[in-house]
């Protein structure tokens, strides 16, 4: 028989809490926090003791504690999600989990980063984990590759930790935006890995998108438009050259916007191409920019 308690659906919960519906359905998913009912037309409704578990959740991991934990604690202890109380001298959740992931990939320690790496895409939305914790850690890892090569290896590692559950999360990604992306690197550029970070940020804003990846030939780049047509080209380069040569060629996409990121484009950039916009801020303020560039759509003639 259905419970009659359970009339709250997932976006009344996500307002009442604070944490965004994709959170939501990362925890009831991966660690059965929540428990709904569902209504003949197969929608899920919630009741005021699912409210009060996110609420213990996200104060434990507040504290400090991983995800995992957390949620078993809430779980273990229906009758008490409100007093619950955090890991003492836990400091902030995101500079522990900088810390603990950096200290796993010099380890190669790929149970404990993966463990690492749930957790934050777990507790944060997507741009926030990426911001707060994923990308820091990239930097951290990667600073003086070009003197150790010691360094590349963990930068590889790090970045096979990574790239996995940025694709699945590409796959998984709700569309409700309406609009569509082109993602690719530049023919030179073989890193590809902060474009993928904001393919998947455009898509957990609900923008569909068609992924190409590294060492795209503009050629390519050209007919994928012609073909697909989407509402944005997203470019990103982590090379100042490949930037330049990819500027260079003086690239036009008559029915699209085109964004230009990574650290290889400058925001000079833009006034060099007349349709361009340059993302030059944190992957929260990615949408935005996508907003902008697709403004500009079809104001460049050929």
């Amino acid at each position: 028989m259905p419970d009659p308690r359970a009339v709250l659906r997932i976006g009344e919960v996500s307002r009442r809490t604070g944490v965004g519906v994709p959170t939501l359905r990362a925890w009831e998913r991966r660690y059965g926090l929540l428990d709904p009912e569902r209504t003949e037309g197969g929608h899920r409704l919630y009741r005021e003791v699912d409210v009060e578990r996110v609420r213990a959740m996200s104060r434990l991991l507040d504290g400090g504690w991983s995800a995992a934990a957390a949620a078993r604690e809430v779980l273990r202890s229906p009758a008490t999600v409100t007093h619950l109380r955090p890991v003492p001298g836990s400091g902030s959740a995101a500079a522990a989990l900088v810390e603990q992931l950096a200290a796993a990939v010099d380890a190669f320690d790929a149970a404990t980063a993966d463990g690492l790496v749930d957790d934050v895409l777990a507790r944060f939305e997507i741009p926030a984990a990426l911001d707060e914790v994923l990308l820091p850690v990239l930097r951290h890892v990667g600073d003086g590759w070009q003197d150790d090569p010691r360094v590349i290896a963990r930068e590889h590692f790090a970045t096979n930790t990574l790239r996995p559950r940025l694709q699945r999360l590409l796959r998984t990604a709700a569309r409700t935006a309406g609009g569509s992306i082109l993602a690719a690197a530049p023919e030179q550029e073989e890193h590809d890995l902060g474009l993928l970070a904001a393919a998947a940020v455009a898509a957990h804003a609900g923008w569909r998108v068609h992924y190409l990846g590294p060492r795209t030939p503009l050629a390519a780049l050209r007919r994928a438009v012609d073909e697909l047509d989407p509402d944005v080209v997203l470019v990103g380069a982590l090379f100042r050259e490949h930037a330049e040569a990819f500027l260079a060629e003086r690239p036009q996409f008559a029915r699209a916007g085109l964004l230009l990121g990574g650290i290889g484009f400058l925001p000079a950039d833009a006034s060099r191409l007349p349709s361009a916009v340059v993302h030059d801020g944190p992957m929260r303020d990615l949408p935005e920019s996508l907003t902008r560039a697709a403004s500009a759509r079809g104001s460049v003639s050929g």
